[in-house]
């Protein structure tokens, strides 16, 4: 078996901050015995995932072709605005932060890196690509207040110069994500490459 991985983009170190601060005033509102049971993102673990595999046999191989294929692409600039709940906020699973995209190349980006993760071996979960940054994941629920209080939260775009590859471990606590590399947009080298245990 593989390693479960995501290719992400992740928000710059002010960004994190402010999601990890809503994460926290809306944890600490809500109710223990909610029975909706929500699984909030870790400190730190903030991300807008391009791509998900869940099994990747060789993680430098698709390194290397993220690499190679991401070196004509430009920084994305992106922020966050709205939110949202999957599939719908009356029957959700997923509550999420809504993402900006003024000049609309997220998905495009999106499609490049699962084109190199499929040349790569990999096989990037199907469907089409939402861009959103997940907060918390439940039992399925009415989210619509959750949501309602959310709409109005946003953080001004910034410009997204490195794509994340990043290793998902699971347990009761939750997923925890490991940095696996570091991948430049606009033709910079891989920063960084880890190999997975």
């Amino acid at each position: 078996m593989g390693s479960r991985m995501y290719v992400a983009l992740v928000p710059p170190a002010e960004v994190l901050e402010s999601v990890d601060d809503l994460v926290e005033r809306m944890r600490e509102r809500q109710h223990p015995q909610d029975p909706r049971r929500f699984r909030w993102i870790q400190p730190g673990d903030a991300h807008i995932t391009l791509a998900f595999m869940a099994s990747v046999a060789d993680p430098e191989g698709l390194a290397d072709s993220l690499t190679a294929d991401l070196e004509r692409v430009p920084p994305v600039e992106i922020g966050l605005s709205g939110s949202g709940a999957f599939p719908d906020p009356v029957s959700g699973r997923m509550l999420w932060l809504g993402i900006a995209d003024p000049t609309g190349r997220l998905p495009g980006l999106a499609r490049t890196i699962r084109s190199s993760a499929h040349s790569a071996g990999a096989q990037p979960e199907a469907g089409a690509f939402s861009a959103h940054l997940t907060l918390a994941r439940c039992h399925r629920g009415d989210l619509t207040a959750d949501v309602d209080s959310l709409s109005g939260f946003s953080r001004p775009p910034w410009r997204a110069r490195e794509v994340t590859l990043l290793e998902s471990h699971l347990s009761r606590q939750g997923a925890r994500h490991e940095v696996v590399a570091r991948i430049r947009l606009n033709g910079l080298d891989r920063t960084q490459f880890r190999s997975p245990r």
